[in-house]
């Protein structure tokens, strides 16, 4: 196949929205789509070499997958190695442990799989999982397994209409399919590969038909549209955009656009051009070491938000991917009078040597479960009462019964009627998410002669907008329906919630109190209010970063771990409290505030007798929270009003 620079050129412009979006630049919040340009392009080179060869009778599989082995191989394996070694130095168990697990999935190119079931709602941040990005690499290498037999086999048994036609067919179906599990599963849809292959579609397509534009002018509009598009998309899409589904078909259908256009079109040799060229041959390289440098940088500093650290972090991240490109990458693709320097037995070889060791060694990591004893003796100690008081805490709030989950359905409902208190006086109900099962857990220990009912379930906040597809949405109408039915036993509603979902990002990431959510979460807090009953508010409390387990590892004492945050700017908390504090003054909702009574100076990391406050980044333990909850009570007459009734 006839080489074409502006391929290289899109290649740079996908990892650099890559790299972009990872470096919280407000200007493309939706450079997420890089990865579905990349997709495009794997889909037409794949296919165009695959027909080529065919043509010509001198296709093998042996050849295939050497020469994907050349390509992806050995830098894989470097950046898994670098990565564990890392994580070695400097994770604490949890996080090493789930760096091994996913380190043996990305081996076994699985990644994506690995992914898609470790999501959920009290799952390690994606900020922390310094090999997260091997998802989309696990989805072309499932890719490149299963499409050079399918196309082979599709090309000797249909004429190519037919295999248009077949194609086509499997990508509508691809796309419906991802767009309908969007809100049900997305998780699904955005990991595993069926519902990807749509977008590989687009350059498969073109690769069959061999279309490019031969008409000037429909070239230069393609090039221009296509690269616009893309730029577009970049901007306006979020975090939140429902996704796959129609919204990454819209960039891949624009990354074939500059396809399409051909190479001497306006655009095409813009991004052409000699930097941005090199910038798509290194991309590979950039793309694999970009990531954990990202993550390795916020445990060790905290996010980059001044633009000096955005751009030196962005200038560690090209040169580190420009240093793997020519010293491992290059190296093993280097030719000499029309061979390769490093043969394919002995790529081979050295390949499955070191997959079996990352794989062992990985295996290992998690068996031993990160290796707590790397740590000094108060350190391991505090490490070891973290696990503990994760697990009381999972016991506390019903996690796997009376708190509801996206993967507790079933059991939610068969077991409720357990989870409702049965004592003769009245009732005070906790509602809301996690952060209300910790205010449910703290209230039961902390007031034992009084009654409270939990209507709680992990991620369910009444700030998000969910559709009758999304998993809170029948826990909601169950809560909505029992509290209706048991209104004359319910002293008072206290609701509470996490703080995210109230703010919005501002430059560099920035979390700014989103004022517009306000309204929305008030219309649908009434709709739970009981008859003349109080309904309160319980107000969000800040959260921790990093999370405690790192704080712990950083500190190494206990006496320099109650100290770790004092440094930090809780003024955004302290912002969304004074304007939920506001908003809810003029409507029958009482607003209590966490903020103010928790962190008056700073926000505790431990408890008085000197046990873990929280067990993550905000949710407490159990010790934690009865003492919140004792200090929030003591800061609000209406809520000792409530409870000392």
């Amino acid at each position: 196949m006839q080489y074409r620079d502006d391929i290289d050129g899109l290649r740079a412009v996908a990892v650099i929205l890559i790299v972009f979006y990872h470096l919280n630049l407000n200007a493309v919040p939706g450079g997420f789509i890089g990865v579905d340009v990349f997709f495009v392009i794997s889909g037409y080179l794949i296919t165009t070499v695959i027909l080529r060869e065919s043509a010509a009778n001198s296709f093998s599989y042996r050849s295939f997958y050497m020469r994907r082995l050349r390509r992806l191989g050995p830098a894989l394996l470097a950046t898994v190695a670098l990565t564990l070694a890392a994580a070695w130095f400097l994770f604490p168990p949890a996080m090493l442990q789930t760096t091994g697990q996913s380190a043996l999935a990305t081996i076994f190119s699985v990644s994506n799989i690995y992914f898609w079931q470790e999501t959920g709602y009290f799952d390690l941040a994606a900020d922390y999982k310094p090999l997260l990005h091997t998802w989309s690499l696990a989805v072309e290498e499932q890719f490149y397994l299963i499409w050079p037999a399918l196309l082979l086999i599709g090309a000797r048994f249909l004429s190519r209409n037919g295999l248009l036609i077949g194609i086509a067919i499997l990508s509508v179906i691809s796309l419906l399919a991802s767009q309908a599990l969007i809100g049900k599963q997305s998780s699904v849809a955005f990991y595993m590969t069926p519902f990807r292959m749509f977008e590989f579609a687009v350059g498969i397509i073109l690769a069959i038909t061999g279309w490019q534009a031969r008409n000037r002018t429909i070239a230069e509009l393609s090039s221009l549209f296509g690269l616009m598009i893309i730029l577009f998309v970049a901007t306006r899409l979020e975090e939140t955009s429902p996704f796959p589904g129609i919204n990454a078909a819209i960039p891949a259908l624009a990354a074939g656009l500059l396809i399409y256009a051909g190479p001497n079109a306006v655009m095409n040799r813009v991004i052409a051009l000699g930097p941005v060229r090199y910038i798509g041959q290194i991309s590979y390289s950039v793309y694999l070491v970009h990531w954990p440098i990202s993550v390795f940088y916020l445990f060790l500093f905290r996010p980059a938000e001044s633009v000096p650290q955005i751009l030196v972090l962005l200038a560690v991240m090209l040169i580190a991917g420009a240093l793997m490109y020519h010293t491992i990458e290059t190296p093993f693709r280097r030719k000499s009078a029309n061979r390769f320097v490093i043969s394919s037995q002995a790529l081979g070889w050295s390949s499955a040597l070191v997959a079996i060791v990352l794989s062992l060694t990985s295996w290992q990591i998690h068996r031993e479960k990160g290796y707590p004893a790397r740590f000094e003796a108060e350190m391991a100690e505090m490490l070891a009462e973290l696990a503990a008081a994760i697990e009381d805490r999972a016991h506390a709030t019903g996690e796997w019964d009376c708190n509801a989950s996206d993967n507790s359905v079933d059991v939610y409902f068969s077991e409720f009627e357990n989870c409702v208190s049965r004592g003769p006086d009245r009732a005070i109900v906790v509602l809301g998410d996690s952060h209300a099962a910790d205010v449910f857990v703290g209230l039961k220990a902390a007031y034992p002669d009084r009654s409270f009912v939990q209507l709680t379930g992990n991620g369910c906040n009444f700030s998000w907008q969910v559709d009758g597809g999304v998993f809170c949405r029948p826990f909601e109408e169950h809560w909505s329906r029992w509290l209706k039915e048991n209104a004359d036993r319910i002293d008072a509603v206290i609701y509470s919630q996490s703080r995210g979902s109230l703010f919005s990002k501002a430059a560099y990431g920035l979390d700014v109190p989103d004022t517009a959510s306000f309204a929305p979460l008030n219309e649908r807090l009434m709709q739970f209010k009981v008859d003349d009953v109080p309904l309160i508010f319980w107000g969000p409390r800040p959260a921790f970063q990093p999370t405690i387990d790192i704080a712990i590892v950083r500190s190494e004492t206990r006496e320099k771990l109650s100290t770790y945050f004092s440094d930090t700017d809780y003024g955004a908390d302290v912002l969304l409290d004074a304007e939920l504090l506001k908003f809810f003054a003029n409507t029958p909702v009482h607003y209590v505030s966490s903020v103010q009574p928790l962190c008056k100076t700073t926000c505790p990391t431990l408890t008085k007798d000197n046990q873990l406050y929280v067990v993550d980044f905000a949710h407490w333990s159990v010790p934690g929270a009865i003492e919140a909850v004792r200090t929030v009570v003591g800061s609000d007459p209406v809520l000792q009003s409530i409870l000392h009734n």
